[in-house]
């Protein structure tokens, strides 16, 4: 897949593994301060939504620029709330369960910033981020259509689940402007799954775009991804 990504922005700053650790003991995690959002609104966030949020206003986009947003997990601490619930008989949140689903937050997202263009949500293990860019490289083949905002935003699950999925380690948003025709030039190609460490995708691809690096695979358990900066492909 050739396309171009006009911009992109990463929540934490840097890739490291241990940046923007979800820590559970904290009583004020270091969450975006999302000064764009009245007060009221934004105490009703959830730390997931936040940084969703954070990267999505770094991006400026057209009023009918489609949204993916894409999620390993989604906001799984508030599913896991109304499943203890069910369990102890108790009648459950009618928003809280809204703002549960997995298309929730780009639902938030759209209502607060009045976009009325399309939006999907991806969620495909530990590949979605790739599986999310793949859904805006389809819907740029409508040729009215010629960029698409991609936006994913995942975090450590519930302790509750830790023993099923000890990933990932630490909240991580990005997004990610894909366009036909402007910014830097890139080739995606998947790869059949190797033999290989897994990744965590989000901070290798964040790797990868800070560096100057000409291309890198990244490696997750349903497959590999490679990514190229298509001049270095020309040259070769």
């Amino acid at each position: 897949m050739d396309f171009f990504i006009k911009g992109w922005q990463f929540w934490p700053a840097e890739p490291g593994p241990d940046a923007g650790a979800f820590d559970q003991t904290s009583a004020e995690p270091a969450w975006p301060a999302l000064p764009q959002v009245p007060a009221m609104q934004r105490r009703r966030l959830s730390p997931l939504t936040k940084i969703a949020f954070d990267v999505a206003f770094s991006q400026a986009i057209d009023a009918g620029t489609p949204l993916v947003f894409a999620s390993r997990h989604g906001d799984l601490p508030k599913t896991a709330e109304l499943l203890l619930d069910v369990a102890q008989q108790q009648p459950l949140s009618p928003t809280q369960f809204a703002l549960s689903v997995h298309n929730a937050i780009v639902g938030q997202y759209s209502i607060f910033q009045q976009h009325q263009a399309a939006h999907s949500s991806v969620a495909a293990g530990d590949s979605s981020l790739h599986y999310a860019v793949l859904e805006a490289y389809g819907l740029m083949s409508d040729a009215q259509v010629t960029e698409v905002l991609v936006v994913y935003a995942d975090q450590p699950v519930p302790e509750l689940y830790q023993c099923f999925c000890p990933q990932p380690v630490s909240a991580r948003a990005a997004a990610l402007l894909l366009s036909k025709t402007e910014g830097e030039a890139m080739r995606l190609n998947y790869l059949p799954a190797a033999a290989e460490p897994v990744q965590d995708e989000v901070a290798a691809l964040q790797a990868f775009l800070q560096s100057a690096q000409p291309g890198c695979v990244i490696q997750t358990q349903s497959a590999g991804w490679q990514w190229q900066r298509r001049h270095h492909v020309a040259e070769a």
